[in-house]
């Protein structure tokens, strides 16, 4: 599945870069870098197959404000751009809430870190210096998950590691910002970006599945270089 996903994102992106070359004479590259305020959403989770009555627990787990950055090399033509990105984000597990079994609040540790490799598309307003835009992208992310808590049944007892796996998923996000250029090659940015990565299925040390939401809204602040 790995393979496949990675085949796929770098085949579209560098389909889109071929078909940019062969389209446009007067594209201008660019090359972009931001840093990424990421508010991931509560990561809503079940855990199924458990020898427990019922046979599944429910957990909302609350995530910190994290942060990331991101890596981006472009061609633009005319309005339209596109674009193949990295990036990556950090954002730790705060406390979780056992919804079945009703056991409440529960503190924990570790978090979510993705790394992502998109294929993005761009249309940008106007030609002023003040230049909105809008877009959207697909492509592969790695989530890892690292969980260190009290179990849902039992939250008296010790905390214990519970996950450390990770996985990679299809990803899509959208975006919208703009850019104030400070010259003809010299823009600074800031975008709204909503990324998902939709159910990531990881495994727990002792191999039961859980099935964790992946997705929120980042706020990106950058420069772009053209040249």
């Amino acid at each position: 599945m790995k393979i496949v996903i990675r085949s796929a994102a770098l085949a579209l992106a560098t389909g889109m870069f071929s078909t940019v070359a062969h389209a446009s004479e007067d594209g201008n590259w660019y090359v972009a870098a931001s840093g990424t305020l990421s508010l991931l959403e509560n990561s809503h989770t079940m855990i199924v197959n458990l020898p427990i009555p019922g046979g599944f627990v429910e957990t909302d787990n609350d995530m910190n404000t994290g942060g990331g950055a991101q890596v981006a090399i472009g061609r633009r033509i005319g309005n339209a751009r596109v674009e193949v990105e990295g990036g990556y984000a950090d954002n730790k597990s705060k406390h979780y809430t056992a919804i079945v079994p009703p056991t409440g609040d529960i503190a924990s540790e570790g978090g979510h870190k993705a790394w992502r490799a998109m294929a993005n598309t761009y249309y940008d307003f106007g030609s002023g210096d003040f230049r909105p835009y809008v877009g959207g992208g697909i492509g592969y992310a790695n989530i890892k998950a690292r969980f260190f808590a009290a179990r849902a049944p039992f939250p008296n007892e010790t905390p214990i590691l519970i996950i450390n796996d990770h996985k990679d998923e299809f990803a899509y996000q959208a975006m919208a910002g703009a850019a104030y250029q400070l010259s003809s090659r010299v823009a600074l940015t800031a975008q709204y970006r909503w990324m998902s990565a939709g159910k990531v299925h990881f495994r727990d040390l002792s191999g039961f599945e859980h099935i964790r939401e992946h997705k929120g809204s980042n706020i990106d602040i950058g420069i772009r270089f053209g040249f």
